[in-house]
C-alpha cells in the first residue's frame, strides 16, 4: 500500500510484530517499514491500547554526540539524559522481542530477537535509543492522529480495531495486514543505513488539553503592529505534538489592502500567548515534499530567516467560524515546524499539494486587547 504522511509518498514494504513481557502477559505491537521514492525510511507504529489505537512516526537519526551500547544500558526510569542539546528525561526502560515478520524486515531482523531500549522525552520531543550487543540506534517521533493514516492510505477507521483485534483479554496480537485491502502487496527492500531494529515506542497517555472560549470576534477591527486588520474568520484548531494534543484558536486577519495575518493564540498547551504571523513568500520555497524531510534540530534558511526547528506538529482543524472568508474546511490536516531566529518565529505548515510560510512576533494580552477589545460575553 501507498500513502502521503507529512508530505511525503510512502510505500509500506514490510511489517514486523513486536511485543514485551507486561503483568504476566504479552504486550503486542506493530511496526511498518515505510520507504518513499527517494529512498527516505521510516516506521509507522501503531498499538492497540486501552485509549484506542495510536499511531507514531519514526525517523533514525545520528546525533552529534552518540552514547555507547554501556551508557545506554546505565539509564533508568526518570533518570536525566542530555541528547542533542535538550534536556530530556529517561521514561520506559525495557526490551522487546520480534514475534512476527510480514513481507521485509530491517536487514538482519529476524523473529527471535531481542534488543533493549529507553524512551526519553521533553516537552514535545521523544526519542527512543535501542541497543542490540554494542551497536545502539536513535529514533525521533512524531504522534499521529488515526485520521491521518487512515486518509494517507485510504482505509477505514473501523478496520482498525477489527483487523488489530486481541485473542484474549491482554495480548493484542494483529490480524494478517492484508484483510485491509484483500490483498497487501510487500516489496523487499535494504535498509541503506544497516541493521535497523525499530523498538517499542509505548508512551504514557495522550494528555489532551482543551481551549477556552474564543477571546475574540470575527469582524472586529483593530490595529496591531502599526497595521489596522479585520479579523475574517476563527479557526479552532487541534495540534498534535509528542505525547500531547491541545486546542488553540487561529485568526485569519486582513489589512486594508487585503493583505493575510494569521493571529495565534496558545503556542503550547494551555498557554495564553498571542502570535502575530506574516506571509512569507520565499524566492525558492521548500516544496511539501522538502518540508516533509526536514528534522528537529535542523537548521534551515527560509529567504534569509535562519531557524533552528524546535517543534514538530500535526495541526486538524476542528471547526471554522465565517468559513466564506477562508479556503480552509473543518477536518484539514496540516504538518508543520516552528523555529527561533534570532529576532523572529518561523512557522512553517503543509500537507500534500500545499505549503506555507510565515514569520511571527509575539504580542501582549494588553496589545490584542487594545486592538479588538475584551472577550465577547457569553
Amino acid at each position: 500500500m501507498t500513502g502521503n504522511l507529512a508530505g511525503t509518498q510512502y510505500r509500506v514494504v514490510g511489517r514486523v510484530v513486536l511485543g514485551e513481557g507486561e503483568e504476566g502477559g504479552t504486550y503486542y505491537w506493530n511496526e511498518f517499514n515505510l520507504e518513499s521514492d527517494a529512498g527516505e525510511v521510516a516506521t509507522l507504529v501503531y498499538e492497540q491500547t486501552e485509549r484506542g489505537g495510536e499511531w507514531r512516526l519514526f525517523h533514525l537519526f545520528e546525533p552529534a554526540c552518540p552514547m555507547t551500547a554501556a551508557d545506554a544500558a546505565t539509564k533508568r526510569e526518570g533518570d536525566p539524559l542530555d541528547l542533542e542539546g535538550m534536556h530530556m528525561f529517561v521514561r520506559l526502560v525495557s526490551q522487546s522481542r520480534v514475534y512476527h515478520i510480514e513481507g521485509k524486515a530491517p536487514e538482519g531482523e529476524e523473529v527471535g530477537d531481542v534488543a533493549h531500549y529507553f524512551n526519553a522525552v521533553t516537552g514535545n520531543n521523544m526519542i527512543v535509543v535501542s541497543w542490540t550487543g554494542a551497536e545502539v540506534e536513535f529514533y525521533r517521533g512524531l504522534d499521529l492522529s488515526p485520521t491521518t493514516v487512515s486518509s494517507a492510505f485510504n482505509v477505514r477507521l473501523a478496520d482498525f480495531s477489527r483487523l488489530f483485534r486481541a485473542p484474549d483479554g491482554r495480548s493484542r496480537f494483529p490480524g494478517l495486514v492484508a484483510g485491509l485491502v484483500g490483498v497487501l502487496i510487500l516489496v523487499a527492500f535494504v535498509v541503506p543505513f544497516g541493521r535497523s531494529f525499530a523498538p517499542s515506542r509505548r508512551a504514557a497517555a495522550i494528555v489532551r488539553t482543551g481551549a477556552p472560549a474564543s477571546p475574540l470576534a470575527v469582524g472586529k477591527t483593530g490595529k496591531l503592529g502599526g497595521t489596522q486588520f479585520q479579523i475574517q474568520s476563527h479557526l479552532l484548531v487541534e495540534v498534535a505534538v509528542v505525547g500531547r494534543r491541545f486546542d488553540r484558536h487561529e485568526y485569519l486577519l486582513s489589512d486594508d489592502e487585503g493583505a493575510k495575518a494569521l493571529l495565534v493564540r496558545g503556542s503550547k498547551p494551555g498557554a495564553g500567548d498571542w502570535w502575530l504571523f506574516k506571509p512569507l513568500q520565499p524566492l525558492t520555497p521548500l516544496t511539501p515534499q522538502q518540508a516533509a524531510a526536514v528534522r528537529w534540530g535542523q537548521t534551515v534558511n527560509i529567504d534569509g530567516l535562519v531557524a533552528k526547528v524546535s517543534e514538530l506538529f500535526q495541526s486538524t482543524i476542528r471547526q471554522v467560524d465565517s468559513p466564506e472568508a477562508s479556503d480552509l474546511n473543518t477536518g484539514d490536516v496540516f504538518f508543520g515546524f516552528t523555529g527561533q531566529s534570532e529576532y523572529a518565529q518561523l512557522l512553517v505548515r503543509w500537507n500534500a499539494n500545499y505549503i506555507s510560510f510565515f514569520e511571527g512576533a509575539a504580542l501582549s494580552e494588553k496589545e490584542v486587547v487594545a486592538a479588538f477589545g475584551p472577550p465577547p460575553r457569553k
